[in-house]
């Protein structure tokens, strides 16, 4: 009789299980964002005028994407392709950095075993598509097939623009030894492509702002601006940066995991090489991200490449004892969680974004992540609704956008 090889069976379980979550979900997305790439797709389509979403610079390939999938098969269907380019995006990242080792189930499992990772990346929004041409990218980047590379770099950088923190630098530090001996070909050449890639894709937005860069949506650099916040951020002061950006990190590490985690920083930190190039481009991608994440503390799939290249990172030094205790804590976190604060926010409505203006130290017991998704009543797809026009009716029964017409 046939050994049943439990890692794989589980992560097929995953797989099936978060593709459940995502259709279940249908348009009611817990990312305030994602109706807003729709409806560029949908002004694409309809006017032939492109209105980025966000209201800033807006993600182009996200927006076709996503917008093609929920117009023709409904937001069940392009909340399942992002999950999809998620979990594809992490074994890309593990044929890249992890190639050496034989563990890509434990590995897929540890990242989707984060209750924050699996759950948000259900919706359809632009992040997990970043991430997965990103992840190809540096997959071929590692093969040398460098043009290819520098094309799905620029793609990515279409699907994020923030993602150029991670790229250029990374481009920089692969072919450091190269530009020591003052040889700048491939440096050179991977900086025009992945520039020009990227630049085109975003043509109708320098068109629809004349070809000035007043798209750039930082309060700090334009003038006659009275905002605060970076991109709906809370003002850039300390005392509103700093509890937010430490609540989310030890958030979406994990409430349990952190304590261990905690336990093995020491004996992490004596096995990392760290003047290997890889490490080098993981420890830089993990550290910007939650530079830049201290300016605009706001949701948590930002920091998503914080997390997983941490995950590579301790999945890389660390024994796969010690990794399954890490999933344990992890799984934990779906089905009980503890809070540390009362938190109150300006505004009660659901249809408002939260802001929190008031925290109180407090200790208390609830239901972890995934039992909290399926017996939460909070349904937003009525506050969604209302910005899709003539196809609220088909977003609300998150049926193919099309049939509205």
């Amino acid at each position: 009789m046939r050994k049943i090889d439990i890692k794989l069976s589980s992560l097929i379980f995953l797989f099936i299980f978060g593709a459940y979550i995502a259709y279940l979900r249908g348009s009611n997305f817990s990312d305030g964002d994602s109706y807003s790439v729709i409806n560029a797709f949908l002004s694409l389509l309809n006017q032939e005028i492109y209105s980025p979403s966000r209201g800033a610079y807006g993600h182009p390939i996200p927006e076709l994407l996503i917008g093609f999938m929920a117009y023709n098969f409904g937001t069940r269907f392009s909340n399942i392709f992002c999950f999809v380019l998620f979990f594809l995006s992490i074994i890309f990242l593990y044929k890249t950095f992890l190639r050496n080792k034989d563990n890509l189930s434990l590995f897929t499992i540890l990242v989707l075993s984060n209750s924050y990772l699996f759950l948000e990346n259900t919706n359809s929004i632009d992040y997990p598509i970043a991430l997965f041409f990103l992840s190809i990218g540096f997959y071929f980047l590692k093969s040398q097939k460098y043009f290819l590379a520098y094309i799905f770099f620029g793609i990515t950088i279409a699907s994020r623009a923030n993602f150029l923190t991670f790229i250029y630098p990374s481009l920089f530090i692969f072919f450091f030894n190269e530009l020591k001996n003052k040889n700048f070909k491939n440096l050179t050449i991977s900086l025009l492509v992945v520039t020009i890639v990227g630049l085109i894709f975003y043509y109708p937005l320098f068109d629809l702002h004349n070809y000035s860069l007043n798209f750039l949506d930082l309060p700090f650099l334009k003038e006659n601006d009275d905002r605060v916040g970076w991109y709906g951020g809370p003002s850039l002061q300390f005392s509103s940066l700093f509890p937010r950006f430490i609540y989310k990190i030890y958030l979406i590490v994990g409430i349990f995991s952190i304590f261990y985690l905690l336990t093995l920083f020491i004996d992490l930190i004596k096995k990392i090489q760290f003047t290997e190039v890889d490490n080098i481009i993981l420890l830089f991608i993990v550290f910007i991200n939650i530079f830049i994440f201290y300016f605009m503390p706001t949701k948590i799939l930002i920091i998503n490449p914080f997390i997983i290249f941490s995950y590579i990172i301790i999945f890389k030094y660390l024994d796969s004892k010690k990794i399954y205790f890490l999933i344990i804590f992890n799984f934990l976190q779906w089905f009980i969680f503890y809070d540390i604060a009362e938190i109150r926010y300006k505004e009660k409505d659901i249809c408002f974004a939260k802001e929190a203006i008031e925290y109180n130290f407090q200790i208390s017991i609830r239901e972890g992540m995934l039992v909290n998704y399926f017996t939460d009543n909070e349904n937003m797809i009525e506050c969604y609704s209302q910005f899709m026009g003539n196809y609220s009716e088909s977003f609300k029964e998150s049926k193919p956008l099309k049939s509205s017409n």
